[in-house]
């Protein structure tokens, strides 16, 4: 009789040990709130399309700010943009019109500053409201609408930026940079501007940055 209390004694000891190993190793309502999966983003591997190496000189950086209302594809919504852009000058058509190696003095023509790689910078652009207009569900495209609106946001900081007062500023730099570059080696520069349009430049070009922005 001793011996199959001993017996039972023993058995109950080794299910009580195997009992706490398991519930340290699964802890009681571990399970009872699932963690949610994490958002998995995975990149196909980068393509370059093309490599221009282009010759610009930045004078300013352009920051714009506006609220853009979408109505169509049965909704309706309110965006803050936020982007900027850069104006820059065209290093690749300055023409030196006069040269005067005696007494050290030009005349350098520039083309009008144009504007680079304008952008929305879509980590602050953020979405103010969106709301359906119609009951209907096959109806209502919300992304359609906001692929609009970011279209016609790039328009907007592109047209922006362009504007008479952001050129004015821009030649002003430009040509106090040009100056700078020739009294380094004792020539006395004229800087005068193509009658050009202003145009966008490039989205995809190396700059040379001036170092001076506007905000």
């Amino acid at each position: 009789m001793k011996t199959i209390i001993i017996i039972v004694i023993g058995l109950l000891a080794v299910f009580s040990n195997l009992l706490l190993s398991c519930l340290r190793q699964f802890p009681v309502g571990s399970q009872s709130q699932p963690q949610p999966h994490p958002v998995v983003v995975k990149s196909q591997g980068p393509t370059i399309e093309r490599l221009e190496r282009l010759s610009h000189l930045v004078t300013s950086r352009v920051f714009v700010v506006d609220v853009l209302i979408g109505e169509g594809e049965g909704c309706r919504g309110a965006w803050l943009i936020r982007g900027d852009a850069l104006l820059a000058v065209d290093l690749k058509h300055t023409q030196i019109t006069e040269k005067n190696d005696e007494s050290r003095k030009a005349t350098i023509t520039l083309p009008q500053p144009g504007i680079l790689q304008p952008r929305v910078d879509h980590e602050k652009t953020k979405t103010w409201e969106v709301s359906r207009m119609t009951w209907l569900p096959w109806n209502a495209n919300q992304d359609r609408l906001r692929d609009e609106v970011m279209l016609q946001a790039q328009r907007l900081v592109t047209q922006a930026a362009g504007s008479k007062e952001n050129v004015e500023q821009a030649k002003k730099a430009a040509e106090s940079i040009i100056r700078a570059l020739y009294d380094e080696v004792g020539w006395n520069v004229k800087v005068i501007w193509a009658e050009k349009p202003i145009a966008q430049v490039t989205s995809d070009a190396t700059a040379v940055n001036a170092g001076t922005s506007r905000r």
